[in-house]
């Protein structure tokens, strides 16, 4: 009896990044056994590391990216340190092959006969070159479900454009919303918003794919356009461009219809409070809170029309008070007046967050590189059958073992071929260095 939804469905995981581990993340939260193919030879930037082989040393010219190894350390395995992999990593199994070598296109199309489910979001016609093409793949298992993540989709002009979550949000027509009046669509940065958007897709079709597959017994070819994907979150500034014809502008932290709304400071360094009000009842609310009823029975400020020609002096009285605010005792306060209000958290802010506290959000885990720290949990709850955090981010190639044994039934003979080519190893060959 399957004790999790997809106990018993086994993943061949080629993904790189962020988008497609996301993806991947969840299928192994509800059960799914996850083989993750590595390589000891090639190393892929961003998903093990920007470097194969940082050292402590260059930290101070890595600036934000030190940030992402454990204690600002690399280590003798930073492969092993690394934050967006780890984040990403857990009920995970790592082993490693390298795929250039036709021995190691070999051991591919094994493990491809034993999985359900490929997913991978590389660049595109990579995988082609390595003989895992959809038509190879469904030749070799015609039950498995080959779900592929596009930038732009794998037909069309841009079927080649390569990119990474800035440039699809780009393209996708975010930016043009983002930042400030008369500023660059640059100002506000980037959000990474279509990875974990991407993701979240994928992992929804990959499950889609499989219910279908119970029923009619074979596999199909599953496309994510990341970018297609992530036009359809734009949502009102969409089809006012495709109703209307009309391109809204940026507009910063302020509402189209909502007044007032933005992003308030507070006590400390770059500390703040994000605030919005729709409707008269929370505008009193909102008069309550800093101490100025009075506004509340002024016409002057009723509805939210009159509010936004009065934004830039609201603005300035909302300031006044939570400058002199604690920003969580100011979301705490606005929300007991009924107010629509939330901390502008940093990185470290979700980590003693008292709501992820007590709904146990983080998983503490030992990991043998990382040392004892906590996780990041899951992005759902099912009430029936608990999801997965059975166990930590893989070290590289820590798995070798069990997919070359076990699930492919090698040779101790054959294996320590495998080895001795570089196929099977738990490090970066030493030419990375």
């Amino acid at each position: 009896m399957r004790t999790r939804p997809l106990s018993g469905i086994r993943v061949l995981d080629l993904t790189v990044i962020w988008a497609g581990p996301s993806a991947v993340t969840m299928l192994g939260d509800l059960g799914a056994e996850i083989v993750r193919v590595e390589s000891t030879q090639h190393h892929i930037v961003n998903t093990r590391g920007f470097l194969p082989w940082p050292k402590l040393e260059d930290v101070p010219q890595l600036g934000n990216t030190a940030k992402l190894y454990v204690d600002m350390d690399p280590g003798e395995r930073p492969w092993n340190r690394f934050a967006i992999f780890n984040s990403l990593g857990r009920n995970k199994l790592s082993m490693t092959v390298d795929m250039t070598k036709e021995d190691g296109r070999a051991v591919l199309h094994e493990l491809v006969r034993v999985c359900d489910v490929l997913i991978e979001n590389n660049r595109m016609g990579m995988l082609d070159s390595f003989g895992l093409d959809y038509e190879t793949v469904h030749g070799l298992n015609p039950t498995l479900v080959y779900v592929t993540m596009p930038l732009f989709g794998l037909s069309g002009p841009y079927r080649d454009y390569i990119g990474f979550g800035t440039q699809g949000e780009a393209m996708a027509g975010f930016y043009a919303l983002r930042g400030y009046e008369g500023e660059s669509p640059m100002s506000a940065g980037g959000s990474n918003h279509m990875d974990g958007a991407s993701g979240i897709a994928a992992a929804l079709a990959t499950l889609m794919a499989l219910y279908q597959r119970d029923s009619a017994g074979k596999g199909q070819l599953v496309e994510v356009s990341q970018v297609e994907h992530i036009i359809g979150h734009l949502g009102g500034p969409l089809m006012d461009a495709l109703m209307n014809g009309r391109d809204q502008a940026p507009i910063g932290n302020r509402d189209a219809v909502r007044a007032p709304q933005g992003i308030y400071p507070c006590q400390g360094e770059d500390r703040w409070v994000a605030v919005s009000v729709g409707d008269d009842a929370e505008w009193a609310g909102l008069c309550a809170a800093i101490g100025r009823p009075g506004l509340a029975k002024d016409p002057a400020y009723r509805g939210n029309a009159a509010r936004r020609a009065r934004h830039d002096e609201i603005d300035a009285w909302i300031a006044e008070w939570t400058v002199r605010q604690d920003a969580r005792r100011a979301m705490d306060l606005l929300q007991d007046h009924g107010v629509p209000a939330g901390l502008v958290a940093d990185d470290a802010d979700p980590r003693d967050d008292p709501q992820l506290q007590a709904r146990g959000f983080f998983h503490r885990m030992d990991h043998p590189d990382c040392g004892t720290h906590s996780y990041p949990g899951h992005t759902f709850h099912l009430s029936k059958t608990p999801l997965r955090f059975d166990t930590p981010p893989p070290t590289l190639g820590q798995h070798n073992d069990y997919v070359y044994r076990e699930l492919l039934g090698k040779e101790a003979g054959e294996i320590d071929r495998l080895t001795d080519e570089g196929h099977i190893g738990d490090g970066y060959a030493d030419r990375l260095r």
